[in-house]
């Protein structure tokens, strides 16, 4: 049913449109008509939500795609979702539309179901100067409120930023940026400008599989001591061939997981940037970069098996410390996914080195490790669970505060591209 006097917009996965004076009495029509549709009434006359979660689109295929998302979140996170369109254009008209549902799903079977209320707001021309004011009137008092800003980051920061200071946490997709390396740098400088902000990264939830194998390679009391003395990285992600197609949001080169895992294992091994302008080559058509460490602190290094004095610098060895980035051509797999990592290591004359390599599929990886004196089977890990973005999203909406390894990752990766 549609009552309004301007119905130039028509969004029917949206639900009803409605003034946006009345959002709260027909969300109360609706759950009533709800409880009196099921086959049984038990718990549906109960209004709850543990959370506000405000999606925010600028075109409205990529709302309506995030809409389908929601229907795969876990019912532990019954939410009020507000779902924002933005229409940016300097020539729209300045305009406010409203639309509301609720949207259902089994906890056990069909006969026991939880909804949530989703509320669609689409906000065009001058009206978004007041797009904070705007959300805050459909959210949920007393409740957190979580923001997921879909793709690209906004030229104006300002609208960005209105959003940040009603939010308790935001949430951005890397993988989805069209200039990855110019967005990621924007991300950190916006972090810097809002101090309160608890950002994070799904993209981060893509890569914690890979930096959590890594970690298990020196979890054996006998690969440990190698830790200190990796002095080369070897890192590769997928780039799109010329057949492949692609969506209006994506790119085919978005090295941003390959970054974000060279930038927290520089800092987990506390390798410190050469200030030599020559010990780095940035080759950003190609997706390929190459980094000369200047020497070790060894006191911001994770795990200190080794003895060392005091915790001091130390130089780099003859030939230097360096991380390598470059791509690899793949069709079956989305662009910027990880294919291998691959590191060697030197301790007292001895060379070992620890690889993750992807195999044929996008669920699995190989992991491997040579070391003298000591022979271990490949391992084959499934890493599936990365892939779907409903999983990564029930994952941040468990974080209550801030991922402050994250922050420091996403700083370390604008200083790798300055």
């Amino acid at each position: 049913m549609d009552n309004s006097a301007t119905p130039r917009k028509q969004l029917s996965w949206a639900g009803k449109k409605v003034n946006q004076e009345q959002v709260e009495g027909e969300l109360s029509t609706l759950w009533h008509l709800a409880s009196d549709n099921m086959r049984i009434s038990q718990n549906m006359n109960v209004r709850t939500s543990v959370l506000n979660f405000v999606i925010c689109a600028q075109d409205i295929e990529s709302a309506r795609r995030a809409s389908a998302i929601l229907r795969d979140l876990s019912s532990t996170h019954i939410a009020r979702v507000t779902l924002l369109i933005l229409d940016t254009r300097s020539d729209a008209p300045s305009e406010v539309a409203t639309w509301i549902t609720l949207r259902s799903f089994p906890i056990i079977s069909d006969i026991m179901r939880h909804h949530f209320e989703q509320v669609t707001v689409s906000v065009s021309g001058a009206a978004i100067k007041y797009v904070d004011n705007i959300v805050q009137s459909t959210l949920k008092p007393d409740l957190p409120v979580y923001l997921w800003w879909l793709n690209d980051l906004p030229k104006d920061h300002e609208i960005f930023h209105r959003l940040i200071n009603i939010s308790n946490r935001v949430l951005i997709d890397s993988s989805h940026f069209l200039q990855p390396e110019e967005q990621i740098q924007d991300a950190s400088a916006i972090l810097q400008k809002s101090p309160h902000c608890a950002l994070s990264d799904l993209t981060w939830g893509r890569v914690t599989p890979w930096r959590e194998l890594i970690a298990q390679f020196f979890d054996i009391a006998e690969y440990r001591p190698y830790v200190m003395g990796v002095d080369s990285i070897l890192i590769e992600h997928t780039v799109a061939t010329s057949t492949q197609a692609l969506d209006h949001h994506s790119n085919p080169k978005n090295p941003i997981r390959a970054l974000l895992l060279a930038a927290w294992l520089k800092t987990r091994l506390g390798w410190q940037l050469s200030e030599d302008p020559d010990d780095k080559n940035l080759d950003h058509e190609t997706g390929t970069y190459f980094w000369h460490m200047s020497e070790r602190n060894m006191a911001k290094v994770v795990t200190q098996p080794l003895t060392t004095a005091g915790g001091k610098r130390s130089s780099a060895p003859l030939g230097g410390i360096r991380i390598t980035i470059r791509p690899r051509p793949l069709q079956k797999s989305a662009p910027g996914t990880l294919c291998m990592v691959h590191m060697t290591s030197s301790i007292n004359g001895k060379q070992a080195t620890f690889t993750i390599q992807r195999v044929d599929d996008d669920d699995h990886v190989l992991t491997s490790v040579e070391v003298p004196g000591s022979a271990r089977p490949p391992r084959t890990v499934n890493i599936a669970a990365t892939h779907k973005e409903s999983d990564l999203l029930h994952n941040e909406l468990e974080i209550m505060g801030r991922d402050h390894l994250y922050e420091e990752t996403l700083h370390e990766v604008f200083d790798l591209l300055a």
